[in-house]
């Protein structure tokens, strides 16, 4: 398969794959917990799946359907495989759109819309690699796979079925849904809830308050409720007071970013309780100058966990979640920890302050981190192809804060998903370029060439 070969197919299905991308950014895939036939992850994800599917189908690739957990889709008939893994399920879209978040509007060569580069453009642009592969006869030792998971922005239960369903495993693969080059390690995973029970108090005092939709992202909104006779006399940024029935309610608003980049957003969780801390609020209400200490450490360090290594920096933590219903508070941080630290080692540093504040850790979910060597020869030849098609020789490989399936299976890394200009995942107004999405067609397919051929 020549590179002029593949620019050309590429022109030539352009407003097709523009078409099969609109319908695949228009289905809601957003988790919801009513398990359907076939659908475990609910009715806005299957759509998104059945769209997948129709892909696979009507372009002659070998597509299989997981129960609705998962697809995959594989080229060729090498005893040996590689694969590449993606998702099409997404995060809320919050709020603060621009346009339409389920719309997929174009605008000045960019299409708009919840999932464009988290990751389903990414999942199109693979496909439509394979495509290109299939149609064009390329030479492939090894088979090519195409996983697709529903349910990575949750709990990943998609891979775990897949993998108990599926035995075989890749020789080596990729996860576009990063950064380029490649992302050769990934910070451990921690989801911390952190509980309290707290005995309800007289006077004047929080009857609820809330904020976050997701561990993964940082809350762009907050609310509370407190049984106020007045309007507090002082203003706190993003936050705004309104009359309620039953005293006064403070709604705060942030800015949405991913979890393993904290400092890209602003915690509405952190606004609403700044907000509520002047109130001089009773003692057994405590918890909130806590909570509030931890959401504004960034680093953990107010939690006690901070650390760092060489290899993938410093910890970064992101207060996600926050509920309190006027007798128990529960905080879920999102923690990103290094690639040659441990969960048990941050458990104990977080002992402490757990003794110190009366919190439980009442929970943990948590996924290990990723290390392969940057100079281990199919990175390397991942990077020799990025480089010939984007003509970046500056860029480096990298680590990161987030997490991708790279994680399920031996010798897979994270690669780009997007390219300078596409909106942030998370953000409000995510969104890729035409020009972007045509570019990892390119990339995706060599890539896929020369890894089945190393």
């Amino acid at each position: 398969m020549t590179r002029d070969a593949l620019i050309q197919w590429i022109d030539d299905h352009t407003d097709e794959m523009i078409r099969d991308f609109q319908a695949l950014l228009r289905a809601e895939s957003v988790r919801s917990e009513e398990r359907l036939p076939s659908a475990p992850f609910g009715k806005g994800v299957r759509d998104a799946l059945d769209v997948t599917l129709s892909m696979g189908e009507r372009f002659g690739l070998n597509s299989r359907d997981f129960d609705g957990y998962a697809c995959d889709m594989t080229l060729g008939d090498g005893a040996e495989m590689v694969a590449s893994l993606s998702h099409i399920d997404v995060v809320p879209a919050g709020n603060d759109w621009t346009y339409p978040p389920f719309g997929a509007e174009i605008h000045d060569g960019y299409i708009y819309a919840r999932g464009a580069t988290d990751n389903k453009g990414a999942t199109l642009a693979s496909i439509y690699a394979l495509r290109a592969l299939k149609e064009l006869g390329a030479l492939l030792k090894r088979r090519v796979r195409l996983i697709i998971g529903c349910d990575e922005e949750s709990r990943w239960e998609c891979m775990q079925y897949y993998l108990q369903k599926e035995p075989e495993r890749p020789v080596w693969g990729v996860s576009p849904d990063a950064g380029w080059p490649f992302i050769y390690g990934e910070k451990g995973i921690a989801n911390l809830y952190l509980t309290k029970e707290v005995e309800p108090s007289d006077g004047v005092r929080v009857l609820w308050a809330r904020g976050g939709e997701r561990h993964n992202m940082v809350p762009d909104r907050a609310e509370a409720l407190v049984n106020l006779a007045l309007q507090p006399p002082y203003a706190s940024e993003g936050v705004e007071w309104v009359s309620d029935p039953a005293g006064w309610r403070a709604v705060a608003k942030g800015k949405s970013s991913h979890g393993s980049y904290p400092e890209g957003g602003i915690n509405a969780v952190t606004r609403l309780l700044e907000a509520l801390e002047p109130l001089n609020l009773p003692d057994n209400e405590q918890w909130l100058h806590t909570v509030l200490e931890w959401s504004r450490s960034l680093d953990g360090a107010a939690l006690g966990i901070a650390h760092s290594d060489e290899q993938s920096g410093a910890l970064v933590s992101n207060l996600g979640v926050f509920e309190y219903d006027g007798a128990r508070v529960q905080c879920v941080f999102n923690i990103r920890y290094p690639v040659t630290w441990s969960l048990d080692a941050l458990q104990e540093r977080l002992q402490p302050t757990l003794e110190r504040t009366g919190f439980q850790l009442s929970d943990v979910r948590h996924t290990p981190p990723l290390y392969i060597p940057p100079d281990t020869p199919f990175l390397q030849a991942i990077l020799q192809v990025y480089r010939e098609e984007t003509g970046d020789y500056e860029s480096q490989p990298t680590t990161m804060g987030g997490g991708t399936y790279a994680r399920t299976m031996p010798n897979l890394v994270a690669i780009g998903a997007a390219f300078e200009g596409d909106g942030e995942a998370h953000q409000a107004n995510e969104r890729i370029s035409i020009e972007s999405l045509k570019k990892l067609v390119r990339c995706y397919a060599r890539i896929f060439e020369r890894l089945a051929n190393l």
